[in-house]
């Protein structure tokens, strides 16, 4: 054994660097509570994003949060208990398997939500920002070039104002305003001799242009039809925050937007499994309960359309009013009224338009291809087979590769004809139905859908520390 012994000076110097080495202890812990903050924040918000709803993704490549989680309520304080629980998870360092004291021992002690934005915030805007977004990254930015083309050759033409069956009634009330021809009887006495204008038939047929007509013969129409006061377009939603100072929407993107409708949304040609409502791009079109309704309000439509353009092309050529000319001042001649022969040749080829409209209507629905303004080798009907039109006859499309767009170009042309909010609003109702079809899903909601959150998380630790962290997180 030694004695030993210790100045006052290096007693005082011990005091001191003991203090020190206190405060450098304190702010490495302060430093590690911050850091362990920041990181459990980014690793739970990471979780909580991960939990998209998967049916979402896989039928309309959507990522939003179902706040629901496939439960019967959706709402935000679902999300602050998973980010919550997130955090507390990071923050357990009994779950790391090492036997070693927490020095840290942190807890998320409350969750606050700052903002968030929902599918349906700004009447569907927020969706239609993700679905745009795929689409640039799926197509680029010219994916509508030939449908926009189609369109704007219709519009300079004016086939989506110019009205045919208008055309056809003034046409027939000016015969009737000359009059029928009389003739003597066997008895001596003057009766009205009928016309017998062999256009008659096919433009009688104009009244009844409805589904029975129009639809080829042996197809079978849906009947499903939905309740409209369950999806988005006609109930109260819930409301987020919008964009949140994201980038709004173009003239472009609505022309993507177009395209996605297209690509997701099924039609009469082209039927999707397990949709409540078969024919869903008719029913974005024109927003009726039911199936059957849609496709002939869209069918009417398109008929219109045809119509407009077969007119067009016909009243170009010179073979063809020839022949409704030669045939008319036939009858002319017979009823011995030189003044019908205009009106007569005029009744022919607008029966002939129709004829040849309701061909086209069919052979679209059977996945055959239509031009949008025909020509010579591209017209179906002779005057004779139209004289000889059968509304019930069948159609096939003969399998040979066509010229021109079909049905469902057709469609994606009477999109550009209606208003984006409409489009966003039926497109909802759309998924919002083919959603619901699927296993767990049954109280789906897009107004319960989140892609934007910004929430603050409240941590404290037993050894007197406390911390608060705030973080914005959204899809794209």
């Amino acid at each position: 054994m030694k004695s030993g012994s210790i100045t006052a000076y290096l007693a005082l110097t011990f005091g001191i660097m003991m203090s020190f080495v206190c405060v450098l202890i304190t702010g490495a812990r302060e430093r590690a509570i911050q850091m362990k903050t920041e990181i459990s924040m980014d690793a739970a918000l990471y979780s909580v994003f991960a939990e998209y709803n998967r049916e979402l993704l896989s039928q309309y490549d959507l990522l939003f949060i179902d706040t629901s989680y496939g439960g019967g309520q959706g709402r935000i304080a679902n999300v602050e208990e998973h980010l919550s629980h997130y955090m507390n998870r990071n923050f357990d360092e009994t779950k790391t398997g090492l036997f070693v004291k927490d020095l840290l021992a942190l807890s998320a002690t409350d969750v606050v939500t700052e903002k968030y934005s929902l599918a349906t915030d700004l009447k569907g805007t927020v969706m239609q920002r993700q679905a745009v977004d795929y689409m640039k990254t799926k197509y680029g930015l010219h994916c509508m070039d030939k449908v926009k083309g189609m369109f704007d050759q219709a519009s300079d033409n004016h086939f989506f104002t110019k009205n045919v069956s208008d055309m056809q009634q003034a046409n027939q009330q000016e015969i009737g305003s000359k009059g029928l021809p009389k003739r003597k009887n066997k008895d001596d006495e003057w009766e009205e001799v009928a016309i017998d204008n062999p256009a008659d038939g096919v433009n009688g047929l104009r009244a009844s242009a409805t589904l029975t007509l129009l639809v080829p013969k042996g197809q079978v129409v849906s009947k499903q039809t939905i309740n409209p006061q369950n999806y988005v377009s006609k109930r109260q939603c819930e409301k987020g925050e919008g964009l949140l100072g994201r980038t709004g929407l173009s003239g472009t993107d609505s022309l993507l937007f177009d395209r996605y409708i297209l690509e997701k949304a099924g039609c009469y040609t082209n039927l999707k499994e397990q949709s409540k409502l078969h024919y869903e791009l008719e029913y974005i079109l024109n927003g009726k309960p039911d199936d059957s309704k849609n496709l002939e309000a869209t069918l009417s439509t398109l008929l219109f359309m045809r119509q407009a353009s077969n007119f067009t092309y016909i009243m170009s050529d010179g073979a063809k009013i020839a022949e409704a000319e030669a045939l008319a001042a036939t009858l002319a001649a017979v009823i011995l009224m030189p003044e019908l022969l205009e009106p007569i040749k005029m009744s022919i080829l607008l029966a002939w338009v129709f004829a040849e409209s309701v061909y086209d209507i069919k052979h679209l629905l059977c996945g055959g291809k239509i031009p949008l303004i025909k020509n010579a080798s591209s017209w179906h009907y002779s005057l004779e087979g139209m004289l000889s039109f059968q509304a019930d006859a069948s159609y096939a499309n003969s399998g040979e590769q066509e010229e021109g767009f079909d049905y469902r170009e057709y469609l994606g042309m009477l999109l550009l004809t209606k208003d984006h909010t409409t489009k966003r609003m039926r497109m909802m109702d759309v998924i919002e139905m083919d959603i619901r079809n699927t296993h767990g899903n049954r109280n789906f909601r897009l107004d319960l859908c989140l892609d934007y959150l910004e929430a603050t998380v409240y941590v404290a630790s037993k050894y007197g520390y406390a911390e608060e962290i705030t973080r914005a997180y959204y899809y794209f």
